[in-house]
């Protein structure tokens, strides 16, 4: 399996999923025009990466300045395939990012933290 890798650019996050590390990495803004052309071909490769056996934790990594409704919705599409595949016995971590005095970053990470069956590490970051 290939490494999916999108470059930021103003309105869309960098994309980094690197199988060979078993290490997802989603950076900066995510306000993009077209959420489903831009996430489409993500939840895809998710779905391909956990079809393949597995043994080693799988790591998540969400480092998020901003993101919109829209974007939260394939966040949580994201976070759905990878919690089916933690259930199934591979080992999952997704450790949200956050700005030490953004208290609106923690929440939105610790919503998803409590409604999800897969272990959140928050991870607090200097401004």
């Amino acid at each position: 399996m290939e490494k999916l890798i999108i470059e930021a650019e103003k309105k869309t996050p960098f994309i980094n999923f690197d199988p060979d590390k078993k290490e997802l990495r989603v950076e900066g803004r995510s306000i993009p025009e077209d959420t489903i052309r831009f996430y489409e071909p993500i939840l895809k490769w998710i779905e391909n990466y956990v079809e393949s056996e597995r043994s080693d934790t799988t790591s998540l990594h969400i480092n998020l300045e901003y993101f919109n409704t829209s974007t939260s919705r394939y966040l949580f599409g994201i976070f759905k395939i990878l919690e089916a595949y933690h259930l199934k016995g591979n080992p999952t971590l997704i450790h949200w990012y956050y700005e030490k005095d953004d208290f609106e970053m923690l929440e939105s990470g610790e919503d998803y933290a409590s409604i999800l069956k897969i272990p959140f590490k928050m991870v607090p970051v200097e401004a």
